[in-house]
């Protein structure tokens, strides 16, 4: 018989046909009670080596999501900050410098396609050049003016303290608001650029795209490789609310078929900010091991085990697209981080005090984005017809 690729074999089965390759045992998806005593699969386990240090007395416990409403901003940054220390995210936390010494690019691809196919994301620490982040970034900064001052000519508000969700949530052919203050705009949004860059700065470093390339090849190996189906920015503004949770797309199939299949799609974001900062400007919370489970069940039972991704400058999220998560608020109206006297930590104030002159200032937290899927899957964007630049 032919396969969906065109290759010629024997009665394959349902996830050879689509995938082009049989899950072995070690996919079969973890039990919930097993959530975070995952071990690293024996087959392809990163170095201990390669485990990214942390600092600090490490959290063991049960990470607790609470209720955002019932927190002051000062609370939920101390939650979050206790959140990033649980000891499940060094379980799918790798640092790409590591593998310039030994093992090389293989083992660095292999290792990730295995973390993934067990916990549903990856942070690989160092994987940009400081050089390449502010290329990027300065990308970002310049996509952003250029959006908001399109919306501020139309007098179109995107980010005021008295829009709600009803008049803050809108959609045009380059961008769409869908939640409080957070901004989805697409990395081409504009052919004819007209803004202080030009075309050629506007291109993302040759790095980074063959870094993405080969990361996504990796995970959603088969017999054709994976499709870039999107490319974009996330801007996520001061006083932006917490998104619903959700995952990327609606399941493909159903009875618990699509908890068991590999991947076949995944997002990557690139990160633009320091660690610290991030936790002030709203980490994305993930549940891990989710993309295994069935989504109505996380959502009803497995929210409270979230935990925060929170990467630094130069680091590389990667997550599946059944993984559930959310955008979390930026605090940064109310708190910023200052460096303090020491060169390795940072400082938290709130901007409430008398003494500090930004008080009701803020910092957008900004994130590049890339999608990638198997060749056959569609994704259906849900943006706009009309353009923002339009008269």
């Amino acid at each position: 018989t032919m396969n969906l690729f065109g290759n010629s074999t024997a009665a394959p089965s349902l996830t050879e046909s689509i995938f082009g390759s049989s899950p072995s045992n070690t996919d079969n998806p973890p039990s919930n009670n097993d959530l975070f005593s995952k071990s690293i699969p024996q087959q392809q386990p990163p170095s201990e080596s390669r485990k990214r240090p942390r600092t600090g007395k490490k959290n063991t416990e049960k990470p607790s999501v609470e209720k955002a409403t019932s927190e002051t901003p000062r609370q939920t940054l101390q939650r979050r900050q206790t959140q990033s220390q649980h000891s499940i995210l060094d379980q799918f936390t790798i640092s790409a410098q590591d593998y310039q010494h030994s093992g090389g690019d293989d083992e660095l691809y292999a290792d990730v396609r295995s973390l993934m196919r067990h916990h549903g994301l990856v942070i690989l620490r160092n994987a940009l050049t400081e050089q390449d982040v502010t290329t990027i970034a300065t990308i970002a900064d310049d996509t952003q003016r250029h959006i908001c001052d399109a919306l501020d000519a139309k007098k179109i508000p995107y980010n005021s303290s008295v829009a709600n969700e009803e008049t803050e949530t809108f959609v045009y052919k380059e961008l769409a608001v869908r939640c409080q203050g957070r901004m989805d705009v697409r990395y081409d949004y504009d052919d004819n650029v007209t803004t202080t860059t030009t075309k050629q700065q506007q291109q993302l470093p040759s790095s980074l795209i063959e870094l993405v390339d080969n990361l996504a090849a990796s995970i959603l190996h088969g017999a054709e490789p994976p499709s870039l189906v999107y490319s974009g920015w996330i801007f996520s503004h001061p006083g932006s609310a917490n998104q619903p949770w959700h995952t990327d797309g609606s399941p493909l199939f159903g009875n618990g078929i699509n908890e068991s299949l590999p991947s076949y799609a995944i997002n990557i974001f690139v990160g633009l900010h320091d660690a610290d900062e991030l936790l002030v400007l709203g980490p994305t919370e993930f549940v891990v091991g989710s993309h295994q489970m069935d989504p109505e069940v996380v959502m009803d039972t497995m929210i409270d085990t979230a935990v925060p991704a929170v990467i630094g400058k130069g680091d590389v999220l990667l997550y599946d697209y059944r993984v559930c998560h959310r955008g979390t608020a930026n605090l940064s109206s109310t708190l910023s981080v200052v460096p303090s006297s020491s060169l390795s930590a940072s400082e938290v104030v709130d901007k409430e005090d008398d003494h500090d002159e930004t008080s009701g200032e803020g910092v957008v937290r900004k994130v590049l984005y890339q999608m990638y899927a198997r060749p056959w899957f569609k994704e259906h964007l849900n943006f706009g017809e009309k353009s923002l630049f339009e008269e």
